[in-house]
């Protein structure tokens, strides 16, 4: 067989098996979740399957109880440790729990040497008459290294008869695109775990906490679905018997879950990622633009595409705007940057996002910004100092929220279906804000009239004007030169009877062209 050198050297000497890490964990009350049951039933025809997802996403969980619905029987498992990192262990441990799985069956087990390697486990497993899948739980405990490695040149040229289910809190480092295209991969991610209604409603009856659609509503909206806060309220009343702790004390979930989140996602990463990991929790959607008026840095885009593939953190709306899906982590994170920074730091970035926000002519975001950054100014609101994301500030009638709403400017003629990612716990996104008094929309002659020449695809190039990208980003979403894409705003201008583009954003939202999300 190709490729089975190097990272598949032989064990050396015998290592004890920790046979707790061939099991599925005992994670609390296993839960059915149907729609990702059948995504996972469906993997197991192909060679590999990825569960990515931030800490706390229910990755183990998941996969735990599915473990015990599988029609072919109870699949080998792994669950990974930095102990790992030590080739002879990882490899041992790996023949270990594809032997435990085969046995399980009743028939002929797999078998393997003392000196078992790479090429060893995959000539063996080849050999089985049965289908096989193993789970390995937490890849992302393995370092760039001769185990990583080894693991991966495993996963990689597994035979036909073996499926392989990877979960991890980042991509593994192989050629995805290859399986993608060849149809070898099945893929679960941080939105696909994210708890429904109906499932955080199961969750609840399985805790024996009653709540009604309403409480359970809000639970979703509060926690994003995120599956570590949604089994604390589940688990952990405020008040007495009331097992709603999202409605009247999400502030003490945020605590709960702040320790958590902070030690197993934001220490691990580079300070960089880290700084504009924070900084993005004060904003809704953004662009790299945004956020290089916030940091200045000039290599955002490589950061936001680490965070929103390498750490499935940050959802991509389009192709060049982001956010921070989960309000419950954005208000952990939102925290911690106060906290490390201080609160005129927080003011001064949501001036700076207020100014953004001028210059590119949307001008109710921009003075939801600025009266954030004033109320700040000097320190938190009442409330224990937390950054409430966007719709959580009247959850069990506490204060309105203090970030503002809708920061990405996208257009509303594209189509939802074009967007990969959910909202939230299915919640719909908030309406364009109203244009304050003395905006209304202008009817009549002028620049208004001249408006209605504007060809379809200077329309198109309109509606992404207030989205802060430069020239060169509308030429690369639209697909056409730059040159192009220059004439065009040219004849907006002369349409609009501006000279720049502020201006061009505040006539065609007069005028209804567009709507900035200002």
């Amino acid at each position: 067989m190709v490729g089975h050198s190097g990272s598949g050297s032989s064990a050396e000497g015998a290592h004890s098996v920790l046979h707790t890490r061939l099991i599925p964990p005992v994670l609390g009350p296993l839960l059915d979740r149907p729609r990702l049951f059948r995504t996972l039933d469906s993997g197991v025809t192909r060679r590999l399957t990825l569960v990515v997802g931030p800490p706390g996403a229910g990755k183990s969980a998941l996969l735990a109880s599915w473990a015990g619905s599988l029609p072919l029987g109870e699949p080998a498992w792994l669950t990974l440790d930095a102990d790992d990192n030590h080739v002879p262990r990882l490899l041992t441990h790996l023949a270990a729990a594809l032997t435990r799985a085969t046995a399980s069956r009743g028939g002929e087990a797999l078998r393997f040497g003392d000196g078992v390697s790479v090429p060893a486990l995959l000539d063996e497993v080849s050999g089985h008459p049965h289908p096989l899948v193993l789970v390995v739980d937490g890849f992302h405990e393995l370092r760039p290294g001769p185990a990583r490695s080894a693991l991966l040149q495993f996963a990689r040229y597994a035979p036909g008869g073996l499926s392989v289910v990877l979960a991890s809190r980042r991509e593994p480092d192989l050629p995805l695109h290859k399986l993608r295209a060849g149809g070898e991969l099945t893929e679960i991610r941080g939105a696909d775990l994210a708890f429904t209604h109906a499932e955080t409603a199961e969750l609840f009856r399985a805790h024996g906490a009653g709540a009604d659609d309403d409480q359970i509503a809000a639970v979703v909206r509060c926690s994003g679905g995120w599956a570590l806060a949604v089994r604390y309220a589940s688990v952990n009343p405020v008040r007495g018997n009331d097992p709603h702790s999202c409605l009247e004390g999400w502030s003490q979930a945020i605590r709960h879950c702040s320790d958590f989140l902070l030690s197993e996602l934001l220490d691990p990463m580079p300070t960089d990622d880290q700084d504009v990991l924070l900084r993005t929790s004060l904003l809704g959607g953004f662009s790299a633009s945004l956020l290089r008026a916030l940091t200045g840095r000039a290599d955002l885009n490589r950061v936001l595409r680490r965070l929103s593939t390498e750490h499935d953190l940050l959802v991509r709306d389009d192709e060049w705007t982001y956010r921070l899906p989960n309000p419950l982590m954005r208000g952990v994170l939102s925290r911690e940057l106060a906290e490390r920074y201080g609160w005129p730091e927080v003011s001064r970035l949501l001036n700076k996002a207020a100014r953004w926000y001028e210059d590119m002519g949307a001008t109710s975001a921009a003075r939801r910004y600025a009266a954030a950054a004033q109320a700040h100014a000097a320190g938190p609101a009442p409330g224990g100092g937390i950054l409430l994301p966007p719709g959580l500030g009247r959850v069990g009638g506490g204060a309105s929220p203090r970030v503002p709403a809708g920061d990405a400017t996208r257009s509303p003629a594209r189509s939802p279906a074009r967007s990969p990612v959910r909202s939230p716990a299915g919640s719909p996104r908030p309406s364009p804000a109203p244009l304050p008094p003395g905006e209304e929309a202008a009817t009549g002659s002028g620049p208004y009239a001249a408006a209605d020449s504007l060809t379809r695809s200077e329309l198109d190039v309109l509606r992404l004007l207030p989205q802060g990208l430069t020239l060169d980003e509308i030429a690369a979403r639209r697909h056409v030169s730059l040159n192009t894409v220059k004439t065009q705003v040219q004849a907006i201008y002369r349409k609009l009877q501006v000279g720049r583009r502020r201006d061009a954003v505040r006539v065609a939202a007069e005028r209804g062209l567009i709507s900035p999300r200002g």
